[in-house]
């Protein structure tokens, strides 16, 4: 049983006995037949768990995916060995999936009086974990701005992107100070998620005035000067650790020309055939050869470096980078 798995089966013999439990209280709602092939099933994967076969596919005994077992702790095979049936049903599922991800992706060119925007965003799979917004205010005058990172890959990590992004659309509707509304995130996030999911962000404003900045735990947003590059660090704890906690909000400004980058480790942790990583430093390089050339060429410029310092390697992780550049 791999790691990952053997660390959250103790939480599945709970909620299978929860489980057996409503269908016997619902047995007169339904056949018996099929009440009894419920109840077979459940015990089956009770047994399982017993045994120490929990999460292993019962045709090539290799682990199941954990984020299908989260999703339905009765699954017997990996997603190699489907049948047919469970197969297309799986691809309709990721295609809706997919699909729903990519409705509540931003405009890729937002713009606002005195900046313009750019962002991309290449998931690992179908569907990925990451987060990226864009949110402009009633009057145009204000802009929202996010990218985050939640914690594993797959459908069960654009679970979280989604709920995460309601959380986020609903507050910034309220009009709130920026810390207050990362703090009611937090609260909302960790109150409706399990104790071993979290996300890092960095979220903030842009105004006609300047920048405001919220990093909550995630990489060092970048501002890219005229004379030099800046990192701007964490200034509280990932969302989803602690309930109550605590953020502070970085103010600043930039002149004309210049940019603040925020991006996801799908990027920086990027790997060449050599095990070597992308790196921040690489990153920052590859910003700045294209720095008067315009936000999206800057993005551009990014991810085609990535590719090929990566070659041929294919991609690891997912992937997001978004530019907020100052108009002259």
């Amino acid at each position: 049983m791999s790691p990952a798995l053997a660390s959250t089966t103790k939480d599945f013999r709970p909620r299978l006995i929860e489980r057996r439990a409503r269908l016997q209280a619902a047995a007169g709602s339904v056949s018996t037949d099929y009440l009894n092939d419920l109840l077979g099933e459940i015990d089956s994967a009770l047994e399982r768990i017993e045994q120490g076969s929990f999460g292993i596919c019962e045709t090539c005994h290799d682990p199941i995916e954990v984020d299908r077992l989260a999703q339905n702790p009765l699954t017997r095979f990996c997603v190699d060995h489907l049948s047919q049936k469970e197969l297309a049903s799986h691809q309709q599922d990721l295609d809706l999936a997919t699909q729903i991800q990519a409705q509540l992706l931003p405009p890729k060119d937002i713009a606002l009086e005195g900046w313009e925007t750019q962002y991309r965003y290449q998931p690992f799979g179908a569907v990925g974990g990451d987060y990226c917004e864009l949110i402009a205010s009633n009057d145009g005058q204000t802009l929202f701005f996010a990218v985050g990172d939640v914690t594993g890959k797959g459908v069960a990590a654009s679970l979280l992107m989604t709920h995460l992004s309601a959380i986020f659309r609903s507050l910034v509707s309220l009009d709130l100070p920026l810390a207050e509304v990362v703090s009611r995130a937090n609260r909302l996030f960790c109150d409706s998620t399990g104790p071993a999911h979290y996300a890092t962000l960095v979220c903030g404003r842009a105004t006609v005035d300047g920048l405001e900045i919220c990093n909550a735990g995630h990489c060092p947003p970048l501002l890219l000067r005229h004379n030099g590059t800046e990192k701007l660090g964490s200034t509280g704890l990932p969302l989803g650790i602690i309930c109550g906690g605590q953020y502070t909000v970085h103010e600043c400004d930039l002149d004309a020309g210049e940019t603040l980058a925020l991006y996801s480790d799908g990027i920086t942790e990027a790997q060449n055939a050599m095990g070597e990583d992308y790196e921040e430093n690489r990153l920052i390089r590859s910003l700045r050869n294209r720095f008067d050339h315009g936000a999206g060429q800057m993005a551009d410029s990014v991810f085609q470096d990535i590719a090929g310092f990566r070659k041929p390697g294919p991609p690891s992780d997912d992937m997001t980078l978004l530019i907020l550049r100052r108009r002259g």
